[in-house]
């Protein structure tokens, strides 16, 4: 592997440990070993630590004792409570930005759920999760409201890692798929109270989705 370059190297070691996650070449609930990671992405022990260290001030990695730190593993508890303040938050940015939505916007939308379309043909689930991720945070800074957007920006990488559960299941991927073009019409229609509806039922399966994998592990393991 390409040795990162030093001027941006704990910003990039950061960024690649995310991308370790969200691919799942770093599982959820795996320890992070320093030195494993360290010989990977042939840098020193010390932007490791220093990127570990700002994930678990992120929640992302959790720190145990004498035992060390663990990308987190969600609960059903955790899903249900971060994804009802999800849902109600993404409703309220579609309500916001209906004012500020034009045919430019609509016909960057409809770009977005093309490139959505396109990586599903290519069976590319990285450029499928980036793509659904701008056609919400398109909306989202469309509100222009510092508030709700640094809301979600704090909650977007655990956001993350949950679609990531989520997209295992192509029934889901399939049925979300679906959702969006439904959310654009309401939104080319200018009806804030339709698509904010359906941006609520569209999170909504995501985390019931999820919660139904969780509960099936747990019957598994048991």
């Amino acid at each position: 592997m390409t040795s990162l370059p030093y001027q941006t190297l704990n910003q990039q070691v950061y960024s690649r440990l995310q991308e370790m996650i969200l691919t799942g070449s770093l599982r959820l609930g795996a320890q992070l070993d320093e030195r494993t990671l360290a010989n990977d992405l042939e840098v020193s022990r010390t932007p490791i630590r220093e990127a570990i260290g700002q994930l678990v001030r992120e929640g992302i990695v959790e720190y145990r004792p004498y035992r060390g730190n663990y990308i987190r593993k969600f609960t059903v508890k955790q899903v249900n409570d971060l994804f009802l303040v999800r849902a109600a938050l993404e409703a309220l940015a579609v309500r916001l930005a209906m004012p500020k939505i034009s045919q430019e916007v609509d016909d960057k939308l409809r770009q977005i759920l093309d490139n959505v379309h396109e990586a599903l043909e290519r069976n590319d689930m990285a450029a499928y999760s980036d793509a659904d991720r701008a056609f919400h945070e398109t909306l989202i800074h469309l509100t222009g409201n510092e508030t709700l957007i640094s809301s979600l920006d704090r909650l977007g990488f655990q956001i993350q890692m949950i679609r990531t559960i989520a997209n295992r299941d192509p029934h889901v991927v399939e049925r979300t798929h679906q959702e969006r073009p439904r959310i654009l019409a309401a939104l080319e229609s200018r009806d804030a109270e339709l698509a904010a509806r359906l941006m609520e039922e569209h999170i909504d399966g995501v985390r019931r989705a999820v919660i139904a994998q969780l509960e099936e592990l747990d019957q598994d393991s048991n």
